[in-house]
Formats: structure tokens, C-alpha cells, sequence
């Protein structure tokens, strides 16, 4: 059986381990302290397991530690595992490229990431690392996420733009697979839905949505060095104008309205929902429209739109996705699918093109 572990302290050890539990800030090494000074005082090492709430192999290890090496020896020593096994030459671009724009090396993205990095610098370096190597390999070369700050630019002003039919969404386009969900509850459904499929055969079928289109950069965090002087700049326009797009689709052919306006109004909505009954009727056809529940979008928040459907009467049929359901209304596939295939619009003029 091995011989208990004594402690014994002359006043200088006592007042010296006193001094560095009441100044320490890291509350596991404070923990340490106070075993050796509680092991001073008579308590057994169980007990002191137990006031500690440690086991008993670690008061017995912190005792030996402190009897065999002194005070120094009681802190928590972490682990440092094995050392890193990257390249140089692949820490040497990370370091280079993180501080580049994406773009400038031919990746097309707006901000770096982890797993961007890693693909990149296989294709360069030959060199595979995973993510979580990426990041760790970032730290010791002083990066860490950011968030960027906006840099005053010249001032830019919006350009508005005209409704425009004849764009049209071919079988090529990102949202030529999209298809209806027939996964839907039935409590989700319309309950007029009879009426709704005798109606399908002669319409028309639009889907509808708006999009806000902002001059500002969205300034998320990116890698960048630490410390304020290593912070990205991304320049900004100084005037942050905000244009609001407003789409409506044909689901069966693909035909696109498109039109801007300076606000998320009911003007705008009402003249697009006309065209849309226009261009139906020289079909011979009646229009309806899926939307969201936008108060724009209903008879009881827009009195122009509940004019117009007075107006219009049966060849104009509203139809209303669930309620904090946007997904139900495919156009926001359609708008998710096409900006990941195109870059981000800097500008209104560039969204007119987009």
C-alpha cells in the first residue's frame, strides 16, 4: 500500500499558495491550489475529493506534482498533441491567399471559407487538408473571422427600371426541375381547392414574389488578420439605395414580368397583376397568381388591390400560400437557384441585367 501523502507548510509556503489562489483567474488551477492547502490542513485525500469535487486520483496527482516540483508544477499543463503536418509551402499561400479577394485567384466567391481554402489550395499545392485544418492553421498565422468594415466610396445613386415582359426561364435555368410539393398536409391546403383545380384547366398559372435589392454591401464576417489595423475594408456606396424588385413567372412556359419600383407598394403589384391578366386574356385564358400573404398581397391590407379584383372579377383568381411558409410558393426556389449561379449585383443597374 503506498504511504499517504503528507503536506507541509512553513508559513512562506503557505502565504505563497494563499496568494496565488486569491490572484489566479483560472478557476481549475484555483481548484489546485486550494487541494494542496486543504491536504495542509489534515484533511484526507478522499475528503478533499469530495470539497473539490475531483476525483481522488487527481488531488493525488496535484499533491505529487507540488511535492516533487513546487507550486509551479500545479496548474493544469494542457496537451499539446502532435505537431502540425502541413507543408510550408501550403501554410505559405493560406497566409497569402487569405488576405486576397476570392476572385483574384479565380474562385468564384465573395468571401473566403474553410472549405473554399481547402479546395483551392489542393489544386495548387497538391496538398488535401480538411476544414478543420484549415482553421487551425489560420490561427497561428494571426487570421480569425471578422466582420469587415465599410470604407466611404464615391456616391452612387439607383436607376430605376420599366416593367418587361418576354424574359423567359428555359429548360436550361436553374428552376426547370423545380415541381410542385405533394407532400403538403391536407390542413394546408386552400379550402376552396375543388374550385381551384375546375379552374386550372383555363388559367393561367403566375407565381409571384418581390426582392429587395440594397447598393450596401452585407458585411458578414470573412478572414481577416486580428487586431483592428488587420480589419478588411469593403467599400461602400455611401448612400445605401434600396430598389425593390417585383417578379411574376409563368410556371407552365417559363414568361417573365419583371419591373422595379422604389418601395414594396401596392402600386407597382397592381400594375403587374394587369399585365398579367392582358397578356391572359389575349389567350383566351384567366390568370392566377400564387403569393404570399404580403399585406400588399391582400383585399384587407391594399385598397387598390381589393379595387382591382372588383374590377377584374373572375379573371383574376388570388391564391395564398400557408402562413411563415415561403417555400410553398416555388419562385423563392427559383430566386435561391439563380443567385447561386450569378454573381452579386453591386449595383441596380447590374440587378437589371442580373
Amino acid at each position: 500500500m503506498a504511504a499517504p501523502l503528507r503536506v507541509t507548510l512553513d508559513q512562506a509556503a503557505r502565504d505563497e499558495l494563499d496568494r496565488r489562489y486569491q490572484t489566479t483567474r483560472d478557476a481549475t488551477t484555483r481548484t489546485r491550489y486550494q487541494m494542496v492547502l486543504l491536504r495542509a490542513e489534515g484533511h484526507p485525500v478522499t475528503e478533499v475529493a469530495q470539497l473539490t469535487r475531483c476525483s481522488p486520483d487527481t488531488v493525488r496527482r496535484v499533491l505529487k506534482r507540488y511535492l516533487t516540483q513546487g507550486p509551479d508544477a500545479v496548474p493544469h499543463r494542457p496537451h499539446l498533441g502532435q505537431p502540425p503536418h502541413w507543408p510550408p509551402a501550403w501554410q505559405a499561400e493560406l497566409v497569402r491567399v487569405a488576405d486576397l479577394d476570392p476572385h483574384e485567384v479565380g474562385v468564384d466567391s465573395a468571401l473566403w471559407t474553410c472549405r473554399l481554402l481547402a479546395d483551392y489550395l489542393a489544386s495548387v499545392t497538391g496538398h488535401r487538408a480538411g476544414i478543420e485544418t484549415v482553421r487551425v492553421a489560420l490561427g497561428p498565422a494571426g487570421c480569425c473571422p471578422a466582420r469587415p468594415r465599410p470604407s466611404r466610396g464615391g456616391q452612387k445613386t439607383a436607376e430605376g427600371g420599366g416593367a418587361a415582359w418576354g424574359r423567359r426561364i428555359t429548360a436550361a435555368s436553374p428552376a426547370a426541375d423545380l415541381v410542385p410539393d405533394a407532400t403538403l398536409a391536407e390542413d394546408l391546403f386552400p379550402e376552396d381547392l375543388p374550385r381551384l383545380l375546375g379552374l386550372l384547366g383555363r388559367a393561367d398559372l403566375y407565381l409571384q414574389d418581390e426582392v429587395e435589392v440594397a447598393l450596401h454591401p452585407t458585411l458578414t464576417r470573412v478572414w481577416s488578420r486580428a487586431g483592428r489595423s488587420g480589419q478588411r475594408r469593403v467599400q461602400a456606396p455611401g448612400n445605401n439605395a434600396k430598389q425593390y424588385g417585383f417578379g411574376l413567372v409563368d410556371w407552365r412556359d417559363g414568361e417573365l414580368d419583371f419591373a422595379l419600383a422604389d418601395g414594396r407598394r401596392a402600386a407597382p403589384l397592381v400594375a403587374q397583376l394587369r399585365r398579367a391578366v392582358a397578356r391572359s386574356r389575349s389567350r383566351g385564358r384567366i390568370a392566377m397568381v400564387i403569393l404570399d400573404n404580403l399585406g400588399i398581397h391582400t383585399p384587407k391590407g391594399s385598397r387598390l388591390l381589393r379595387a382591382l379584383l372588383a374590377e377584374l372579377g373572375e379573371d383574376l383568381v388570388l391564391v395564398y400560400t400557408p402562413t411563415y411558409d415561403p417555400d410553398a410558393n416555388r419562385i423563392e426556389w427559383l430566386c435561391a437557384a439563380c443567385a447561386a449561379r450569378s454573381p452579386t449585383p453591386t449595383s441596380v443597374t447590374a440587378w437589371q441585367t442580373w
